[in-house]
């Protein structure tokens, strides 16, 4: 099993990731949704976190940085298995500055003319994680990318990093979980097909 269906297995595995074709999510945004993926369910199952971070490593391992940042808060332990394992910085990024005390908005590593991953758990249209990247280079850091667990694939996401210049990696995403669940009888082949066909108009699927 390759890395992105493996790591699309242990999401499934532990219910991290909920499929529902005929009777649709509906996200805060009034989006409806064949899939609802809450990673952060990945950090109470040692094996399947081990799969994970697994996967960041071998991303990993062909990048040249400094520091691995997590976004608050569920980029914050993934970065912490990571730094754990390959014994490098680690930093947190806020999702602004704090209105008291330093008004930090990243704790930790210094970024100062440093080559910064910045670890994500889901990317969705990557607005989040665009603002960890532009936090960071304000902060000095020279270079900043992104890593993340899974993403919902949707064309604004790749249309968002490309104008903000960020380099983006997932460890898996949407189209192999939707491959996999049909390969394992979540889904049948008709369910399969429609939710294949969410990531590319989510606004207007399933109205």
């Amino acid at each position: 099993m390759n890395r992105a269906k493996g790591v699309a297995n242990s999401l499934l595995s532990v219910g991290a990731v909920k499929l529902n074709v005929k009777e649709p999510f509906t996200f805060v945004s009034g989006i409806k949704s064949p899939i609802y993926c809450d990673n952060r369910k990945m950090i109470g199952y040692p094996e399947e976190r081990k799969i994970v971070i697994d996967g960041f490593i071998d991303i990993l391992k062909n990048k040249n940085f400094d520091i691995v940042a997590g976004t608050a808060t569920a980029g914050i332990p993934w970065a912490g298995f990571i730094a754990e394992r390959l014994n490098v910085p680690m930093a947190y990024i806020r999702s602004a500055k704090k209105d008291h005390g330093a008004g930090q908005q990243i704790e930790g590593a210094n970024f100062e003319g440093k080559k910064v991953i910045v670890i994500e758990d889901l990317i969705s249209t990557g607005g989040s994680s665009i603002k960890a990247v532009e936090a960071a280079r304000e902060a000095g850091a020279k270079e900043v990318e992104v890593v993340a667990i899974f993403s919902y694939e949707f064309p604004k996401a790749v249309e968002n990093f490309k104008n903000a210049n960020v380099k983006l990696e997932n460890i898996s995403n949407f189209t192999t979980l939707i491959e996999l669940a049909a390969e394992k009888k979540y889904l049948n082949s008709e369910e399969k097909e429609i939710a294949l066909k969410w990531n590319k108009s989510p606004n207007t699927w399933g109205k």
